[in-house]
């Protein structure tokens, strides 16, 4: 049976012992028989050797790393100029489309003056027409009105006259039959005395 085994860790490059020997003694106690304990502890011993690095394994990972490391700082390095290009016309993109933009503000800007003043100018026509309008609309209803009220005015004084002659002809009447009820009430005393 093998006393102990050792090997280097991959996680820490330190030593790691397995004492084979306190193993197969551990698993003879608990009730296994000498050839099972043995395989037992032969097969942790073989698996603990393939997945231990050894210092060797160790120092041919540390070379490729550190190629590796050179590989990614020089990729690391093309993509910073890639990069750096990059930015640079994106830069430029900006620029042009910054200056494009204030062209375009200041069309807008001309633009919408150009259109404010021919909306003024529109509105202030429209104003002066409307005004016009309502004057005239105004002064017809002015005229009108005075018409209407003129013809009233004759309408109500003749209508007045024909009511002055009604009552002047009711009060004629009235008189008449005043005269003719006093002498009939005369002739109706004298007949009764």
């Amino acid at each position: 049976m093998i006393a102990a085994n050792e090997a280097i860790s991959t996680d820490n490059p330190v030593a790691v012992t397995f004492d084979t020997l306190a193993a197969a003694k551990e698993l003879k106690e608990t009730g296994l028989d000498d050839r099972q304990a043995e395989a037992i502890v032969t097969t942790i011993s073989k698996a603990m050797s393939e997945t231990v690095a050894t210092k060797a394994d160790l120092e041919l990972q540390g070379a490729t790393t550190r190629a590796d490391i050179q590989a990614l700082r020089t990729d690391l390095e093309l993509q910073g100029a890639a990069t750096r290009a990059d930015i640079q016309a994106l830069r430029s993109d900006l620029e042009l489309q910054g200056a494009a933009t204030r062209a375009d503000i200041e069309a807008l800007r001309t633009d919408t003056k150009t259109d404010f003043e021919a909306l003024r100018t529109d509105t202030k026509t429209d104003f002066e027409a409307l005004r016009t309008g309502t004057k005239t609309d105004f002064e017809a209803l002015r005229t009108d009105t005075k018409t209407d009220f003129e013809a009233l005015r004759t309408e109500l004084k003749l209508l007045a006259q024909s009511v002055d002659n009604r009552f002047e002809k009711m009060d004629l009447r009235f008189k008449t039959l005043e005269q003719s009820i006093v002498i009939k009430l005369g002739a109706l005393m004298v007949t009764m005395t």
